[in-house]
């Protein structure tokens, strides 16, 4: 697939050391777009999301499900007057785009893949506001997109960290300038994986329940929005199940994540790895783990491996609902 990043990257070192405010190209993120004024109510009967809310400007993650509940592939929905920009794995465009097409055929509202006119880009650390507001004259607020000629730029969480999609005449525009901060996109995920925030890519398609990877703990599951796939095993979780494993941010020491590793707690496999990263010496990792093992357990990545650590999350899980 060629995007703007394609030659862009081809040609730029990156920073070393990584820089205290840095630029981060995010070549692994795809947009698909929904054009029409119908696509607002065409997302609400098919993803966990309550586009009412971003319909009213708000910016909201979410997923599509399949008929037994599990997450086929999770987006960040970003407004754009009627239309919206779902960004998602580059690895699930092609699948998103077929599956949703099958249910657009009666929709006032076109979907495409907007990688060659987007570039997805983060800009994350303590001057990341000014050079925001370089970019386009303001500091969108939390849940909030601001939108100019050169793109759209949407906060992520309470640190100092924004998603850029930029056009690529600002993108050619500005790199030269940009790209002296320039910063490995592990970066990005790392930070996501400290915020706690899940992304299904390709790997972990249709193996998860939104409630399995704390969707309802980010407003990305809404219980009173209607139907969607999935809709009645999402609700029925909810309203009179209990989970027994849920998200976890883990952190080790391991050099490398072997290929299929997962949790175990001793002999006992007690989770799957959503999302890894690396940052610096630790291995972070976003993992659907089982609660009475994440309490009383030690867990290691593999068996009897490296020993990983439960981190906090920055946002509260309704415990009620846990076994």
């Amino acid at each position: 697939m060629t995007t703007p990043w394609t030659s862009l990257l081809a040609s730029t070192t990156l920073s070393s050391p990584v820089p205290a405010t840095a630029v981060i190209p995010l070549p692994s993120l795809a947009v698909l777009m929904l054009t029409g004024p119908e696509s607002m109510k065409f997302l609400q009967g098919q993803t966990t999301t309550d586009f009412r809310e971003v319909e009213k400007g708000l910016v909201r993650r979410g997923a599509v499900c399949s008929l037994k509940g599990r997450v086929l592939f999770s987006f960040i929905a970003v407004p754009l007057d009627e239309n919206v920009a779902l960004v998602l794995p580059t690895d699930q465009l092609e699948a998103a785009l077929s599956h949703l097409k099958k249910y657009a055929v009666f929709a006032k509202t076109q979907l495409s893949d907007a990688s060659a006119t987007v570039a997805l880009a983060s800009i994350a650390g303590p001057d990341a506001k000014v050079r925001v507001t370089d970019l386009f004259g303001q500091v969108p607020a939390t849940e909030q997109v601001v939108r100019t000629a050169a793109g759209w730029a949407i906060r992520i969480g309470q640190e100092p960290r924004f998603l850029l999609g930029l056009s690529p005449e600002m993108l050619g525009a500005r790199w030269p300038v940009l790209s002296a901060s320039a910063a490995a996109e592990s970066l990005w995920w790392s930070a996501e994986i400290r915020a706690g925030l899940a992304t299904v890519f390709a790997a972990t398609r249709d193996r998860f329940q939104p409630q399995e990877l704390n969707f309802h703990a980010i407003d990305a599951v809404s219980y009173n929005k209607g139907c969607y796939t999935g809709q009645e095993v999402v609700a029925r979780l909810y309203f009179r199940g209990k989970l027994k494993q849920r998200l976890y941010v883990l952190e080790g020491k391991a050099r490398e994540l072997p290929e299929n590793a997962g949790v175990f707690a001793g002999d006992d496999h007690v989770g799957d790895i959503v999302m890894s990263a690396r940052d610096g010496d630790t291995l972070r990792l976003l993992a659907v783990v089982k609660n009475t093992a994440a309490r009383d357990s030690e867990l290691t990545l593999g068996e009897h491996g490296d020993v990983l650590t439960v981190g906090s999350l920055p946002y509260a899980l309704p415990t009620d609902k846990e076994e």
